[in-house]
């Protein structure tokens, strides 16, 4: 029997299609980690509040020993007793400790403490602690720049070295770092000149340690959600220009929960990008570079889709700043 050109053509991308699928299920499978908190010690900064004290919750819940640090006390203890009634039994442990993420040194008594009251150094850190205050370009002090470039940046790269090196040192098996970006670390436009380029510098820290810590079987893996319910968000509202406003659309933030759920379900998979909903997946998608795939078909499928869509939406963000009415 013989088929007709478009009939054959068909076929032959439909085997490829198959063959992609199946090759790439085994390549995951050989090489992916996939989580299990249960028995590990995590140690989460920005843990008092948002998406970190959700994400503390989330990793009790499967048994994991969780050090929760930041700077504020009340909070701290306040958040250490909402997750330690998520606990599955009383032999889990959940400390805190207070500390400045982007002083280096109380980054490094942070370590020596949990490592004291744990028994031992972490298995799985995630730097949570972050903030954003969106204006224009020219209404922001240069004081603005370096203070945000410190805590977004500097805050998670301090926090990095030491779990990357506790972890070499104490052969820990398998640990696992966790940068958290953003959406605006994949995508920036007006109003975000101070926060956007701290999380594509922890994208670009990310993908080296990715690489790098492999020597060490040392996972990374980078998060990038959307707005997420906290003071943090709240406070960012207040100085947020309306033409940022405008550009973003409707912006309906996620409960923490949603967040760490979505943040579990990616580390449980293996994956180094993880995203939160359709939109940043193809976003993921188009921005992606060598950064290894969620899914070898869909990523290509999805890039394909999202360049038109994202070259259209960088006209529509310019349309607005254009056309916007500034007061003098």
């Amino acid at each position: 029997m013989v088929f007709p050109t478009w009939a054959s053509v068909v076929i032959a991308l439909g085997a490829a299609t198959v063959v992609a699928f199946i090759g790439d299920y085994i390549y995951n499978k050989l090489t992916r980690v996939p989580f299990n908190p249960a028995g590990k010690h995590c140690f989460i900064t920005g843990g008092s509040t948002g998406l970190g004290r959700s994400l503390a919750i989330q990793l009790v819940k499967e048994n994991a020993d969780v050090c929760i640090v930041a700077r504020r006390v009340s909070e701290l203890e306040n958040a250490v007793e909402e997750i330690k009634s998520n606990c599955l039994n009383e032999s889990q442990k959940v400390i805190y400790i207070s500390a400045d993420i982007t002083n280096p040194n109380d980054v490094v008594r942070a370590f020596d403490e949990a490592n004291v009251k744990m028994g031992r150094n972490p298995d799985f850190v995630c730097a949570c602690a972050g903030a954003s205050y969106p204006k224009f370009f020219l209404d922001h002090t240069m004081e603005d720049f370096e203070k945000l470039t410190t805590l977004n940046y500097l805050g998670q790269a301090f926090v990095a070295h030491q779990a990357a090196q506790r972890m070499r040192d104490s052969k820990v098996k398998d640990g696992k770092i966790v940068f958290i970006s953003s959406m605006l670390g994949m995508l920036s436009f007006a109003g975000w000149s101070t926060y956007s380029p701290t999380k594509y510098a922890v994208r670009g820290l990310a993908d080296t340690l990715r690489n790098e810590l492999k020597r060490y079987n040392i996972g990374v893996h980078i998060f990038f959600p959307g707005g997420i319910e906290s003071p943090g968000f709240e406070t960012e509202n207040l100085t947020k220009p309306e033409i940022t406003k405008i550009i973003e659309g409707a912006n309906t933030p996620q409960t923490g929960d949603q967040c760490a759920q979505s943040l579990m379900h990616g580390l449980r998979q293996g994956q180094y990008m993880i995203v939160t909903d359709a939109i940043s997946q193809v976003l993921r998608c188009v921005v992606r570079g060598v950064s290894p795939t969620n899914n070898l078909v869909l990523d290509y499928i999805l890039a394909t889709i999202g360049q038109p869509i994202g070259s259209a939406y960088a006209l529509y963000m310019d349309y607005v700043v254009k056309s916007a009415q500034y007061e003098k």
